[in-house]
């Protein structure tokens, strides 16, 4: 039941992420700008940044601090390090080499000062005009890649914490006198065995019980709905 709560919340998040990057998206003019190699990796986390900035690149937030908005599809892609098992998460362009700023004062020269940008991509006729409509083909398929990461890394919480309940439960039973009864619960058993332990025994056996509170009650995840 938590499970499927979880799913039907994460659905109506993502479906407010999608109408918020149509409404950013539709009734401007995007101009396209050539990004120098190296700005679109993700920049150093900023201390106090609103979660709508978290992996942003480096590019973004240059053009950002300038107040120019910017537009640069990219999609999330996480991995494990092969020595120390931790989970990397590193946010990728969708289309490497170039973004979009939205300009209303066609302020073309204050966009080619900041650092990062090489050039506007151009026609004979000046810089390339894109409509929000225009950019709605990118801004679909970023949003699948997001919907996809976001389904791959539920499902490797909930299978990680399904895991820590099982080697929990596994660690307590045998902390616990042998011969529990079918219809005994075993953190039950557990609140009744505590009291004829040592502190030091009965120290462990609480925060063990508390790790597994907190993981049997797990309905939440951290924001993966980032929108930088």
């Amino acid at each position: 039941m938590a499970a499927m709560k979880l799913k039907e919340q994460d659905t109506r998040d993502f479906d407010d992420i999608v109408a918020q990057r149509r409404r950013r998206l539709v009734g401007n003019d995007w101009y396209a700008i050539r990004a120098a190699p190296g700005t679109q990796r993700m920049a150093r986390h900023a201390e106090g940044a609103p979660i709508s900035r978290v992996g942003e690149s480096i590019i973004e937030r240059n053009l950002r601090n300038e107040g120019i908005s910017v537009y640069m599809p990219a999609y999330w892609y996480e991995s494990i390090h092969h020595r120390t098992r931790k989970v990397i998460q590193r946010r990728l362009p969708l289309l490497v080499g170039y973004a979009f700023v939205n300009l209303e004062n066609l302020n073309f020269e204050k966009v080619r000062d900041v650092d990062g940008v090489v050039c506007f991509l151009r026609s004979e006729l000046g810089p390339i005009r894109f409509s929000g409509d225009d950019l709605s083909i990118i801004a679909a398929e970023e949003l699948s890649r997001r919907q996809e990461f976001r389904r791959e890394r539920i499902t490797r919480i909930q299978t990680e914490t399904a895991g820590q309940v099982m080697q929990l439960r596994g660690n307590l039973r045998k902390i616990l006198p042998k011969g529990r009864g079918n219809r005994i619960n075993l953190k039950d058993q557990a609140l009744i065995a505590i009291k004829g332990m040592k502190s030091e025994m009965q120290s462990k056996v609480m925060g063990m019980l508390l790790q597994l509170e907190q993981l049997e009650a797990y309905e939440g995840l951290e924001t993966i709905d980032r929108v930088a």
